[in-house]
């Protein structure tokens, strides 16, 4: 099980290692999350929903099984397509740029921006589609049942919810959130730009840091220095959307959340991701890594196509291995 990252080291395609390393620039996430390679174009996997318990026994007492409970649940592998077509005369007539290499960049970036904003909302929203692998959100939500759609705090030990409707964010409600993610620590918290600022600011507030706020550390994730809350690298993703509505007795309604609207009153919450990476954890899966096809004739344009696909999806084995907190307003 590897990651994108170490993928790119045994490709000897110069245009897709570029391709790989932009994706990662574009989005760290994607450069650490583990990938594992499977075959088919589905995949069965046990959700752990709950711990077994042991208990205590005396002379003469029958011995109880308790194995703890699993549910199974069952991904696709999707396919992630992305052309980038340069016109041939842009090429003859351009004496200082590469106008291939600038569209085959770009083209890295809609890749990387689509498979990020994917990873949180995919089949969820009204943007949604069922072409997508299950994001965090609906993966979180299907902890409660194979077919709850909702952010239900109330009925789901994974999400946290800050307000019934919307609320301010505390160290509290971050150290909640990071204690329901066992055994150990979570690798990573993830949140919007909006939310880490809040989170500066009520660092700084309460002293921690030498009062700078959120304090560096060097990621063994990531292999360099991140800021961190608590020792816990923090990912900021611009696919974490601060537009996100109110909810309704603790229950957030993601099928309706169009992430297109523009942020106002009720309309103004995040959510913040605490998860684990690893293969009994949060990993993505791949039939096969990223591959690239060059075309230099193109019917109908005078064009050189370049062509990426990666065939993926996205996972999670564990009920304790990925948590969040809904309803928080970051400017309240």
């Amino acid at each position: 099980m590897q990651t994108l990252t170490q993928y790119e080291y045994l490709d000897v395609d110069g245009i897709l290692k570029g391709v790989a390393n932009w994706i990662v620039k574009e989005s760290p996430l994607t450069g650490a999350l583990p990938q594992k390679s499977i075959q088919g174009n589905s995949y069965k996997y046990n959700v752990s929903l709950t711990l077994p318990n042991a208990t205590w026994t005396t002379v003469g007492d029958p011995i109880v099984s308790n194995t703890g409970t699993y549910e199974q649940r069952s991904t696709d592998i999707y396919t992630l397509i992305q052309d980038a077509l340069t016109d041939k005369s842009a090429i003859a007539l351009n004496a200082t740029q590469n106008p291939e290499a600038i569209d085959t960049e770009l083209a890295a970036q809609a890749m990387a921006h689509e498979f990020e904003d994917t990873l949180i909302h995919g089949q969820t929203t009204t943007s949604s589609t069922t072409k997508q692998f299950k994001g965090l959100m609906r993966i979180l939500a299907e902890f409660e049942s194979s077919s709850t759609t909702d952010l239900d705090a109330l009925n789901n030990s994974q999400v946290i919810a800050v307000n019934a409707t919307s609320g301010a964010l505390t160290m509290v409600y971050m150290d909640e959130l990071i204690d329901q993610v066992k055994p150990g620590k979570p690798d990573l918290l993830l949140m919007s730009r909006r939310a880490r600022r809040k989170l500066n600011a009520l660092q700084r507030a309460s002293g921690g840091g030498s009062g700078a706020g959120l304090v560096m550390t060097e990621s063994a994730l990531f292999g360099k220095f991140m800021e961190s809350y608590d020792n816990i690298p923090i990912v900021v993703s611009d696919w974490q959307l601060d537009n996100v509505p109110d909810a309704s007795s603790s229950v957030l309604t993601t099928s309706t959340y169009n992430k297109s609207t523009t942020r106002a009153s009720t309309l103004d919450n995040t959510l913040i991701y605490a998860m684990k990476l690893g293969e009994r954890d949060v990993q993505g899966l791949h039939a096969g890594k990223m591959t690239h096809e060059r075309a230099t004739f193109t019917e109908d344009y005078n064009a050189i196509r370049n062509r990426f696909v990666w065939y993926n999806g996205l996972m999670c084995a564990s009920k304790f291995s990925l948590a969040c907190l809904i309803n928080v307003n970051p400017d309240s």
